[in-house]
């Protein structure tokens, strides 16, 4: 059966295109500019939409943007979507060990022969057209085509960086969410974090309902005027954590709360379906009805309990891959996380307290590498007073040189900072010396070796344990 694009080029008779192996296709991704903040990205995304007979039009669109969080969001999000019997895709804008893991459905990234299929489609279709698309352009448009062809309901799709330049900016959402603003967006964005509030309210458009986890009550004031005046639809904004297990819920509580209420716009707001299980109450009345439920509600609630949000999030609580993942049946337990920025480290030391506190570590080494972009001493400041509070020591590495990573701090220097603080430190050559020296530096049963600091690091793991994909 031919897909979409083959048909509409046998129509005009253009040729097909190159027909790229799985091998061939990530080569080519590889070879591209991974990601683009302009004009020409949204207008590019927009151009290969229409190469592709416009998929987008044929699915509910539901983006997420902020500074950290995306992920869980989008993750979150979609279990509850699918516990309503939703059937929706999530198109991830990062990934650790392959591009399959970008496009996820049913919880599952794509397979390598359907990977290629789509791929060949749409860089096929780019090429036909002229269109010198990115790899994240590519990426998210295959994720698009693939949730289409699979009769999804809704694509959740992550934002790579910001607002009304980011090529996902081409399409117009059912929902825009953002998860917050932090000061590690400084630059491209805005030369203060309103400025850098109101880009990102740029990708809701008109009639789409915006939702957000930011914690300013008055940059949130300032975003509704703009939301107000643009005609975006408005949501309350996220002020409770979820009930997740402990520790979880401190950690990302809020981001899971963002999750509900997006699960909760979708399948209220734009498919008019009433969810007592999103409201969060056994007896929620439905818009339009007052006063307190009947006896025949009560006796049907009792007869038919709607499992509440605590006992959802008790049974089918998750994380993702590299997100603060614990890996607590190795010897000494690994903690895996890609925080890579000050709001993200400062959530992760929170959580590496939190299991300090729920159970004593017997030594703590944290190997980690840092990109320029990030403030050295700022990080340092934030890790020494993690270590007032639990004893251990760091491992610095040099990150990998890649030439869509901004260059990283080197290790030297970083220790060099650490051990003018009185932390102590030590740098080390490669990860496989990092890990190697940490796990001789902890208990091996009640130890933790952490690794962050950067995405590549955490892929740098994975590869020393000989895994090449998930």
């Amino acid at each position: 059966m031919l897909t979409s694009v083959e048909q509409a080029r046998k129509k005009s008779g253009s040729p097909l295109g190159k027909i790229r192996n799985y091998n061939e296709i990530i080569d080519h991704l590889s070879s591209l500019k991974s990601y683009e903040y302009s004009e020409t990205a949204v207008q590019r995304m927009q151009q290969l939409d229409k190469a592709l007979n416009s998929p987008s039009s044929n699915i509910d669109v539901i983006l997420v943007c902020g500074t950290n969080g995306k992920s869980l969001t989008m993750h979150f999000a979609a279990k509850l979507l699918k516990e309503e019997q939703f059937k929706v895709g999530i198109s991830y804008s990062s990934n650790f060990l392959s591009y399959n893991e970008r496009i996820v459905l049913d919880f599952e990234s794509i397979a390598n022969k359907t990977f290629t299929d789509l791929l060949n489609e749409v860089i096929n279709a780019a090429e036909q057209a002229n269109i010198a698309s990115t790899s994240y352009e590519l990426l998210h448009m295959a994720a698009i085509l693939h949730f289409v062809n699979e009769k999804q309901d809704a694509v959740i799709a992550e934002v790579g960086y910001g607002g009304r330049l980011d090529a996902l900016c081409a399409f117009t959402p059912k929902i825009a969410a953002l998860t917050r603003v932090a000061d590690d967006q400084y630059g491209t964005l805005g030369t203060d974090l309103d400025q850098i509030a109101f880009e990102m309210l740029e990708i809701a458009k008109e009639k789409s309902w915006f939702i957000s986890a930011e914690q300013s009550k008055i940059r949130l004031q300032k975003m509704k005027s703009l939301a107000d005046s643009r005609g975006v639809l408005w949501a309350m904004p996220i002020r409770k954590l979820s009930a997740l297990p402990y520790i979880f819920e401190q950690l990302y509580g809020r981001v899971a709360s963002l999750g509900e209420r997006i699960a909760q716009i979708y399948v209220e707001d734009i498919k008019h379906k009433f969810s007592p299980f999103l409201r969060g109450n056994l007896l929620a009345t439905e818009k339009g009805r007052r006063g307190r439920p009947t006896l025949e509600a009560k006796r049907n609630s009792e007869l038919n309990p709607i499992k509440t949000l605590k006992g959802f999030w008790t049974e089918e609580f998750s994380l993702l891959k590299g997100r603060f993942e614990l890996l607590d049946k190795e010897k000494p337990s690994i903690l895996l996380d890609n925080a890579s920025n000050l709001d993200a480290l400062n959530n992760l030391f929170l959580g590496i307290r939190l299991l300090h506190y729920q159970k004593p570590l017997k030594g703590l080494n944290i190997i980690m590498g840092l990109n320029k972009s990030v403030d050295a001493t700022e990080s340092l400041k934030l890790i020494r007073y993690l270590l007032k509070k639990v004893n251990g020591s760091m491992l610095f590495v040099d990150l990998p040189i890649s030439a869509n990573v901004p260059a990283s701090h080197s290790a030297e220097h970083l220790t060099t900072l650490a051990k003018d603080m009185n932390i102590k430190a030590r740098a080390c050559e490669s990860l496989k010396e990092a890990f190697d020296l940490a796990k001789s530096n902890v208990d091996e049963r009640d130890g933790l070796v952490v690794i962050s600091g950067s995405s590549d690091l955490v892929t740098g793991y994975w590869h020393l344990r000989g895994i090449k994909k998930f």
